[in-house]
């Protein structure tokens, strides 16, 4: 999971239909499409048609040119929608009203989002604060576009003059049904006292979220440890941080994730471990908690305004899961079913603790990861900081590339003497195999740098769509970003397995946002069902475990030439999910939290956060510590929807059943993948993609023998959603 993303950019993804929360004829990329019509039959369907480029990214700003640009934005749009609601009622078409108000709507969110992304990658500071400005203004901005009666009053308009008659293919008929039920769930048959009532709580809550958001981006929290306190952690981590400006033996640390995960898993002292988790979740300082309060009230009162019960219903209500009853059936099931692991797991840490501390009766918060890591060691043979010696970053990178292509169908090469922002950033095409056409362009952006995104993440640039005239095809633009050890003094980037396995899940949206093949912006690539859209990239993780490709991203340390043995990529590929009770429930916790705190009128966070973390998992926390701070999901997109993580792991295994029948690297079952499940964004519902990959209606049994849980009744499917009006 990755970690998506920051408030607008849950806009950027969906467009009109998800100005708040996230938004079967397909097209072929390259074929001639024609929206609003009756679809080219036969062989036409296939003639070759341009591939498009998105411009490149824009990243050489001074401030003002970036305010400038946000503001150029917001006119270039009105210019737009004020000429579409000029259109007599009797000369609307599907193409100059539907579509046209489509693309006005995404190409404001791609100049306005490739702004905002300067907040999460530009090296300097002022540019990044503009950006988050662009950010918040930006984020009210569309709340009031998604709350215009003109534009609303034009889309009836066309309904009920040549939409009443025109028949429309598939795909177009869902970008008509999506767009009228959003604007019934952004307010626009609320009366007018009411709509502005929700424009004001809206546009709060994005103020809100930037801030929460650009807080824990600006943390630039430092630890001071002497080398003893390092203990356990590896000589050339422990060399890389020695701080010179101090006396000599003090070593700094930052709470980025470099940093945070080798101490928390490897650090033998407690009182390191504790001093780390400590810091950790307080980056979002005494500020964070109470602008996640605020802002999970307003969410609510925008709720009933609209006629929810809580903002956990109004987000499920467009997603698989349809309502937030379903949701706490789903974390109650999985949380119980997950006990027996977690009690195994909570006494196999105890005993090791033990050895480490006589008399120990508990595992707490700062324990778990550490604890579990030697649990690895312990019954797996398995030691992270040997492991990552296995994996140079350019071998992960130049391995994964060979699976992808393999199994999709696909070749990808840098792009020469592309201009980047930052000293190792690339920008690599996508082409097809077999046709040599271009797919996409994406960037890739792995080291941390001061001020930049912390997280993993995949950022969408440009969407994938089809031209105006249905002759042309835009291929889409995406970016990259992670954070993973950088090279040090000469010293290759190395990964460990955990940081493996991220690459291949965030490569995987980057996957899906580059194959797409729907002629809408907003129906292409990862704009689909918010708990469903992990789905495919969880599903391309296994790749990282599979011994035939542990071979090709992997490098012996004694010999370049050589590649991991088959015996230690056979306990690798064991071993993943030995922690399955621990990490599992975690994400139940997560889940939970958020349930909860969307599902109340008004919220103590820290305090529901702290009951819930004891009642889940029950590790003892540092009580200095505030979680709900910390957790960017609940103002980056996620809110009343991480449920979605764990709900889409029911899909993902489901999916992997079929690969692990036909063939891991088979490239037929990767071309019906590519074809089937990720080309499709959201054309048609994940239901829908499930079936016609597996062939049946997806179920939960793969998944739940992955985590060791015994199949319960089938649950009761979600009643089906109102008729939209």
């Amino acid at each position: 999971m990755s970690q998506i993303h920051a408030p607008f950019r849950r806009l950027l993804a969906h467009g009109l239909q998800a100005v708040v929360v996230a938004t079967v004829a397909v097209a072929v990329a390259g074929a001639l499409i024609v929206p609003g019509g009756a679809r080219a039959q036969g062989n036409a369907l296939f003639v070759p048609v341009p591939a498009l480029d998105p411009p490149l990214l824009r990243f050489t700003w001074t401030p003002a040119e970036l305010t400038e640009a946000c503001a150029d934005a917001e006119l270039k749009a009105n210019a737009a929608l004020k000429a579409l609601v000029a259109i007599p009622d009797a000369s609307r078409t599907f193409s100059n009203t539907v579509v046209a108000l489509d693309r006005a709507v995404a190409s404001y969110q791609e100049v306005a989002g490739r702004v905002m992304f300067m907040k999460d990658i530009h090296p300097d500071a002022a540019v990044r604060d503009v950006a988050a400005a662009c950010e918040e203004r930006s984020g009210k901005f569309m709340v009031a576009l998604s709350a215009r009666q003109d534009v609303y009053q034009a889309m009836q308009g066309w309904q009920t003059n040549e939409g009443s008659r025109l028949r429309l293919d598939n795909e177009d008929a869902r970008l008509v049904d999506l767009t009228m039920r959003d604007f019934k769930r952004n307010g626009l048959l609320l009366s007018d006292a009411d709509r502005q009532k929700l424009i004001k709580l809206r546009s709060r809550i994005t103020e809100l979220q930037t801030r929460y958001s650009k807080t824990l981006n600006d943390d630039k929290t430092t630890l001071s440890f002497s080398k003893d306190d390092l203990l356990g952690l590896p000589d050339d981590f422990i060399a890389a941080h020695e701080d010179k400006k101090m006396k000599p033996g003090r070593y700094t640390l930052t709470t980025k994730y470099p940093d945070y995960y080798p101490v928390m898993e490897g650090a033998k002292k407690d009182a390191t471990r504790q001093k780390m988790e400590k810091a950790f979740m307080n980056r979002g300082g005494a500020k964070n908690p109470k602008l996640l309060d605020e802002a999970v009230g307003l969410r609510n009162q925008a709720a009933k305004l609209l006629g929810y019960a809580t903002h956990a219903d109004y987000v499920a209500e467009d997603r698989m899961a349809q309502n937030a009853a379903t949701v706490a059936a789903f974390l109650a099931r999985m949380q119980e079913g997950l006990k027996p692991a977690l009690e195994k797991d909570r006494q196999k840490m105890l005993a090791l603790k033990v050895k480490d501390e006589s008399g120990a009766k508990v595992i707490n918060a700062w324990d778990w990861r550490y604890y579990m890591n030697q649990i690895k060691r312990t019954e797996h043979a398995i030691n992270d900081d040997e492991v990552r010696s296995w994996f140079p970053a350019d071998k992960v990178m130049s391995g994964m590339f060979r699976v992808y292509e393999t199994v999709l169908g696909i070749t990808l090469n840098p792009v020469k003497k592309a201009p980047v922002w930052a000293e190792g950033v690339t920008l690599y095409e996508v082409t097809d195999t077999a046709t040599k056409r271009l797919l996409a362009r994406f960037y890739v952006d792995l080291f941390p740098r001061e001020g930049k995104y912390g997280h993993a993440a995949e950022f969408t640039l440009s969407p994938g769509q089809a031209t105006a005239d249905g002759r042309g095809y835009r291929v889409p633009m995406c970016a990259l970003v992670m954070n993973v050890q950088p090279p040090v003094d000469g010293v290759a980037s190395f990964l460990s397995m955990s940081e493996v396995e991220t690459l291949f899940h965030e490569f995987g949206h980057v996957m899906h946002e580059s194959l797409t093949v729907a002629r809408h912006p907003s129906q292409a690539g990862t704009r689909t069902a918010l708990d469903f859209v992990e789905a495919p990239s969880q599903m391309l993780e296994n790749w990282a475990y599979e011994p035939d490709v542990l071979a090709l991203i992997s490098e012996d340390p004694t010999n370049p030439d050589k590649s991991m043995p088959a015996a230690l990529a056979e306990k690798l590929k064991k071993a993943r999910k030995y922690n399955a009770g621990v990490h599992s429930s975690r994400q139940v916790f997560l889940a939970t939290f958020d349930q909860r705190i969307h599902t109340s009128a008004r919220v103590d966070s820290d305090a529901i956060a702290k009951k819930t973390w004891a009642e889940v998992l029950a590790f003892p926390e540092d009580k200095a510590g505030h979680f709900a701070g910390t957790f960017g999901h609940m103002m980056g997109g996620y809110d009343g929807g991480y449920y979605g993580y764990l709900w889409s792991e029911v899909f993902a295994a489901d999916m992997w059943t079929r690969f692990q029948k036909e063939g891991v690297m088979n490239p037929v079952v990767g071309r019906a993948y590519r074809d089937k499940v990720i080309a499709r964004g959201r054309t048609v519902e994940p239901d829908a993609l499930l079936r016609d990959f597996l062939g049946r209606a997806a179920n939960e049994t793969a998944f739940l023998e992955v985590l060791g849980i015994q199949p319960g009744p089938a649950p009761a499917p979600a009643p089906a959603p109102a008729p939209v009006k």
